[in-house]
């Protein structure tokens, strides 16, 4: 039976705020000139039409509440410790997703300015490619990066801290779920992944973005003005999806560090990140065959209803609020150790000058 080990990043990894705020500059940057274009256009058309103040920061809150979606705190956090794993960039995680699926949001907006409201009654035959791809999609994904988080958390559980370096997956399950990590090993191949997602339309920000798009163009708006919803929209999105995976790329980094001395927090947060996409991933694609197969709604009745949208807040904020406490707790044992190696230097030096003559 084969074992193929992962071997943890150690220095080559960012473990200081400087270090990470250094290497996530290019991303936000990126998001940074996602706005000033989306600025650019939203603003000058703001000032010939007031209704698009409130229009536009509409759309812009659509986007941030979007980016707290539950499959995509899920996809981006479990990406981020997957290529951690694999020595690999992780900054841009969030951002290459986020544009995956703000790309399919911008395209539809275009089409609902130009077509006009009326696409919204032709939502249900233009999603029909959507709803079939993107959750499903969704659902694997979300069970494979699972699968790989769970197994490397019970690893981490059974070989204690001495062998808390490596994540071992071996035997038939490893040969069953290579091909699909395989899919995305480095963080640009989340923006196809992103994509296919954002396919579904299947969130009331994205619907109400829509409808926004279309009844802008009836009201006679310029180009610019209804290209700058989508946009607005965009950019609040990639806005928390880029700090979402930046702060778990230091997160995780962090945890992956001496994880002999981290194992706890790396168990935890290790095991949370899977347990959740677990079960995101469950309903996702519960929620979809039970959708597409009628004898499959009536034996997952119970996952149709469920609403998992509030994880996201709930991943994202117990991870930090466990690395708060873990940076504290490590930050403190390491002054009492340091503490303790001084008093004992001082009294090796103080029976050394006693011995010498």
């Amino acid at each position: 039976m084969t074992k193929t080990a992962i071997s943890v990043p150690e220095a080559s990894q960012p473990l200081t705020f400087s270090q990470t705020a250094r290497r996530s500059v290019p991303y936000l940057a990126s998001v940074l000139g996602l706005h000033l274009l989306a600025l650019a256009l939203w603003i000058p058309a703001a000032l010939h039409t007031p209704l698009l103040w409130g229009v536009g920061l509409t759309a812009y809150l659509f986007g941030l509440r979007h980016a707290w979606d539950a499959d995509h705190i899920a996809v981006i956090d479990n990406t981020v410790r997957k290529l951690l794993l694999l020595r690999r960039n992780a900054h841009g995680v969030g951002l290459f997703f986020s544009l995956g699926h703000a790309s399919v949001v911008f395209m539809m907006a275009v089409l609902a300015a130009v077509i006009g409201k009326a696409l919204l009654g032709y939502q249900g035959q233009i999603g029909v490619f959507g709803g079939w791809v993107g959750p499903l999609v969704a659902g694997v994904y979300l069970l494979t990066v699972a699968t790989v988080n769970l197994v490397s958390a019970y690893g981490v559980l059974r070989s204690g801290s001495e062998q808390a370096h490596h994540h071992n997956h071996g035997g038939l399950l490893a040969r069953l779920i290579a091909p699909l990590t395989r899919l995305v090993s480095r963080q640009w191949q989340v923006f196809p992944l992103g994509f296919l997602m954002g396919l579904g339309f299947d969130t009331a920000s994205e619907v109400a973005l829509l409808a926004l798009a279309g009844s802008a163009a009836q009201q006679g708006l310029s180009v610019a003005a209804i290209l700058s919803l989508p946009l607005l929209f965009a950019a609040g999105m990639t806005l928390l999806d880029t700090l979402d995976g930046v702060a778990m790329t230091h997160a995780y980094a962090w945890a992956l560090d001496n994880p002999k001395a981290k194992r706890s927090y790396n168990l935890l947060v290790t095991g949370l990140s899977g347990l959740i996409a677990l079960v995101i991933g469950v309903v996702t694609l519960s929620q979809w065959a039970g959708a597409h197969f009628a004898g499959a709604a009536r034996v997952l009745a119970v996952f149709q209803n469920l609403d998992v949208s509030s994880l996201g807040f709930w991943l994202a904020g117990i991870i930090l609020l466990l690395f708060a406490v873990a940076s504290v707790r490590y930050v403190r044992q390491q002054r009492a150790v340091a503490a303790l190696r001084d008093v004992d230097l001082s009294q090796g030096a103080a029976v050394q000058q006693g011995q010498t003559p």
